[in-house]
């Protein structure tokens, strides 16, 4: 800037710079309103829109704490931020004038007006608070503004000539100083420009001496201030730039964008009409509402979002006022339980504009947090909201299920697992159903649900299981209605029954080996218990016997069971407890099972325990006793459905001695007990259901592929 040099007899002088403010003031309007940066940034902005400016430069540490906090002591780390504008700026006597002003109503201001004074904006400031929003973050606020008329040096030339500055500092050291005197003054201190020439106007506020605040990353500040601001013209452009680094390029603010789901989007339009997601008038809906004879309209746009809310900056509808934010909201403050509710919870975005907001009676809370909905112009622009709500909750049902459905197949891979599956040409029926089940399922759950590749894997298995026990039922009503088909039809029928079955039982063994791969990490911890492993056991047999199906549970074994437990405690006097299978409340002794006409009577210890003498004998008192049980004349009518029985005894170790040695060998040389470490169990079981899928893929893929038209 170049100095200004008075000519003689200028009536020119330094302005005495003063303000009338309290700390109550300062603390209400400030700090307590402005805690965050990006607000605070946004508010000096705004003012620079109002200013006329077309370029506003904010450069800030970005990504950084602005002072350190330790022990309850706050430290600045010699960081400033800088918001700086090339708008029409402030004289020394303007700052007096409006800016050290707070308060006043400058839209009633005939100086000032509701216009910027140039590009005719409608301005947002009105209540003259927003330029004490730095003190919700620093302590210094400096002011280097230019404006008014161009004036001239000590001669008439050209080059000589500039912008008039103004050039304070405000301390909030120095504001909280004062007394409560109502016409006590604050002073700021005037800086070495002031009273200078500028050969450009606009203003340039610097920041210091900060508080415990952190200013965001470079793009999450971008996104923050595209949010708070709804401007969209040609001769306005926010720059960010990093001033911690000498080589940070300049990052221009975007309009904020949200990417929108096909078909949802409803517009409202200068005319007051509203266009439907397909360009349609919707003649039931207004673009705007009446209130005691007043129309006040509503321009913008609402929809659903292409994803769920991915931060509270998109989540609603955001309002302006002016190009600046005043509130957003999801649902206009409606009550639960109306119809798309979750939905609109979660995908309802949108731009709306009311400038009408504050014209005449502000309706918007100081903070521009919300508008105060209490007010009958606000309870009447509620009920319109809520209406619209509802309406997009019934318009957007369909494309939302759409788009859910679209993720669905593509977490899943849904076609490709289909065909890999079912890969010959003559399963194409079977294909096609797999795929009308799975569609189902997507069309049915949400879109958070169509993520989560576990929910839809079991959803795409589930699919796959049930389309061919579909197709077979109706190729059974097809027979039905059609008694004359030739037999090609019945070898056809036949070979969807093999696959229902094949699905089915193939879905039981991939369930099962999971269970598998469970226990196997179970078997290695430390804090396994026993009782557990007996209980899994007996709610899962098969661990055993893999052939184990509950069609096996007749009648004749479950009487078995009740006798045998009312015949050991006759004779030992002790009573067991035996699982069937099915009720799962007490903890079984040993499980009793049955195989092929042989009971099965299984005992399983914690891994790495070793089988001891007690553990042997009473493994030696449940053998003998079913062994004279079985040979009770009076117990003929279960001998003849079980010839035999059998002791599986899983056991990593053992530690036997003596006869509780001899006895186990006996049993073990007669075939009549078994003994598997973990190792052996789990691998025995693994491998008998891998061996069944694989032959099941085997047979699913084993008719050659047809032609296309088969």
């Amino acid at each position: 800037m170049t100095p200004l040099i008075r000519r003689q007899g200028d009536a020119n002088m330094s302005v005495d710079y003063s303000m009338r403010i309290s700390r109550l003031t300062v603390d209400k309007l400030g700090v307590k309103l402005y805690d965050k940066v990006s607000a605070v940034i946004a508010e000096l902005i705004a003012n620079a829109y109002d200013a006329d400016a077309t370029e506003v430069i904010v450069r800030a540490p970005m990504g950084q704490f602005l002072a350190t906090r330790a022990g309850g002591t706050v430290a600045d780390k010699g960081f400033d931020i800088q918001v700086i504008d090339d708008g029409i700026g402030m004289t020394p006597q303007q700052v007096q004038d409006f800016f050290l002003v707070v308060g006043a109503e400058r839209r009633n201001d005939p100086k000032r007006g509701s216009r910027s004074l140039g590009l005719k904006r409608k301005v947002m400031g009105r209540k003259g608070v927003g330029k004490l929003a730095p003190f919700g973050i620093c302590k210094t606020i400096e002011v280097i503004s230019a404006g008014g008329e161009l004036q001239y040096g000590d001669s008439e030339n050209p080059s000589d000539s500039g912008y008039l500055t103004s050039h304070i500092v405000l301390d909030y050291g120095g504001i909280v100083a004062l007394g409560d005197e109502p016409d006590e003054r604050y002073k700021p201190t005037v800086g070495d420009r002031d009273e200078s020439l500028s050969e450009t106007s606009g203003t340039h506020i610097i920041l210091r001496d900060f508080n415990y605040r952190k200013v965001p990353e470079i793009a999450v500040l971008g996104r923050q201030l595209a949010q708070r601001f709804g401007i969209q013209s040609q001769d306005w452009k926010v720059q960010l730039t990093d001033n911690t680094t000498s080589d940070s390029s300049p990052e221009t603010v975007r309009t904020f964008h949200i990417d929108t789901m096909p078909n949802t989007r409803i517009t409202f339009c200068r005319d007051g009409s509203v266009l439907g997601p397909d360009g349609t008038v919707q003649d039931e809906l207004s673009a705007g509402f009446d209130h005691d004879g007043t129309s006040y309209p509503l321009l913008g746009w609402m929809a659903y979002s292409k994803a769920p809310y991915s931060d509270e900056l998109m989540a609603g509808v955001r309002i302006y006022c002016r190009g600046k934010i005043a509130a957003q909201t999801s649902i206009f403050n409606q009550r639960a339980g109306f119809t798309g509710e979750h939905n609109i919870r979660s995908y309802l975005v949108g731009e709306l504009h009311a400038d009408w907001l504050d014209e005449d009676e502000d309706l918007i809370q100081t903070d521009r947090r919300d508008i105060l909905w209490s007010d009958e112009r606000a309870a009447a622009f509620q009920a319109w909201g809520q209406t619209i709500v509802k309406r997009i909750g019934t318009l957007s049902r369909d494309p939302l299920r759409k788009a859910t459905l679209e993720v669905f197949l593509d977490t899943g891979n849904v076609e490709a697992r289909i065909l890999d599956t079912y890969p010959a040409g003559n399963q194409q029926d079977i294909r096609d159903k797999a795929l009308e089940v799975a569609r189902s399922f997507g069309r049915t759950i949400s879109r958070s649900e169509a993520e989560d590749a576990d929910v839809v894997n079991e959803l795409v298995d589930l699919s796959i299981t049930l389309a061919p026990h579909i197709t077979l039922d109706s190729m059974m009503k097809e027979a039905v209605a059609h008694a004359d088909k030739p037999l090609s039809v019945l070898a056809s029928f036949l070979r969807t029954a093999r696959l229902a079955e094949l699905s089915s039982f193939g879905r039981i063994a991939e369930d099962r080996l999971k269970v598998v791969k469970r226990l196997e990490i179970l078997k290695d911890a430390g804090d396994t218990d026993e009782d557990d492993l007996q209980q899994l056991i007996a709610d899962a047999p098969w661990l055993v016997n893999p052939e184990w199906a509950p069609v096996t549970e007749n009648r004749t074994f479950s009487s078995l069971r009740r006798e045998f437990e009312k015949y050991y405690e006759d004779r030992t006097g002790s009573p067991i407890s035996l699982s069937d299978f099915k009720k799962t409340g007490k903890r079984p002794d040993f499980v009793l099972s049955s195989q092929e006409g042989t009971v099965q009577i299984i005992e399983i210890k914690k891994p790495h325990h070793k089988l001891t003498n007690a553990e042997m004998d009473r493994i030696v008192t449940y053998y003998q006793n079913m062994e004279t049980f079985l040979n009770d004349p009076a117990h003929f009518e279960f001998r003849k459905h079980f010839a035999d029985f059998h002791v599986t005894i899983v056991c990593d170790q053992l530690a036997l001695t003596g006869t509780q040695r001899a006895a186990f060998e006996g049993y073990r040389d007669k075939k009549k007990l078994t003994h598997l470490d973990w190792a052996a169990f789990l691998l025995k079981t693994e491998h008998v259901h891998q061996d069944f899928l694989r032959e099941a893929q085997r047979q699913r893929t084993a008719n050659p592929a047809a032609p296309a038209d088969d």
